[in-house]
């Protein structure tokens, strides 16, 4: 694997835009409608990415590794273009934090110990797949890049196959859609945010959300 492209700060802002700009397509008559797939509403959804990053940025920056007791998420709503801002302003910071820590670098997260690849790696998840739930079924929906897509996958999700479709196989290792020839993953899917060579070799399940102590 050492020989895969890994994925760059530029690849955070490159999903924020995405995202951001699809959200702000979003008909207004949607924004408190549930959002596909969840329970949370459209705006729900988007306030999650922005407080997602902040949490990552966070634990990233301080280099903390172990819980120290964060609360969960706060789920602030706002409007569309606050909202979409957000997303962009949220990415901007932590690919600012990335951009000045050393790649070595291991912080906190409830499943594991990533590196500054894997915050940066998670946060593309966070709002490529959150994005997708916020404006999916809608004329808002995007359509985010093979080559971007394959970089999250072979950081975070090491079991996926290389020969098919980047984003539809990131919709299918987190859970959202199908893939031809592999079990459909619903609710048990995971990353893998260790190091990649502490992968056991199998796909892990939900299992591992929850919390480390």
């Amino acid at each position: 694997m050492s020989d895969r492209a890994q994925v760059t700060p530029d690849d955070l802002r490159e999903s924020a835009g995405l995202c951001a700009a699809s959200v702000r397509r979003l008909d207004p008559e949607l924004w408190d409608k549930q959002a596909y797939g969840l329970e949370w509403t459209r705006s729900q959804t988007v306030a999650h990415i922005g407080d997602a990053l902040t949490y990552y940025t966070a634990s990233l920056a301080t280099r903390v590794q172990e819980n120290l007791g964060n609360r969960g998420l706060a789920l602030r709503e706002g409007s569309i273009a606050g909202s979409a801002g957000q997303i962009e302003s949220g990415a901007e910071v932590l690919a600012r934090v990335a951009e000045g820590t050393p790649p070595e670098t291991r912080a906190f997260h409830s499943t594991g110990l990533p590196d500054t690849e894997g915050f940066l790696a998670m946060g593309c998840v966070e709002i490529l797949a959150h994005g997708y739930d916020a404006v999916g079924s809608t004329e808002a929906e995007f359509d985010p890049g093979h080559g971007l897509c394959q970089r999250i996958l072979g950081r975070l999700f090491p079991w996926a196959p290389q020969d098919t479709p980047g984003w539809l196989t990131l919709l299918w290792a987190t859970g959202r859609s199908e893939l031809k020839g592999r079990d459909f993953l619903g609710e048990t899917w995971v990353w893998h945010n260790d190091l990649l060579n502490e992968w056991e070799g199998t796909i892990p399940n939900s299992d591992r959300w929850v919390g480390r102590k």
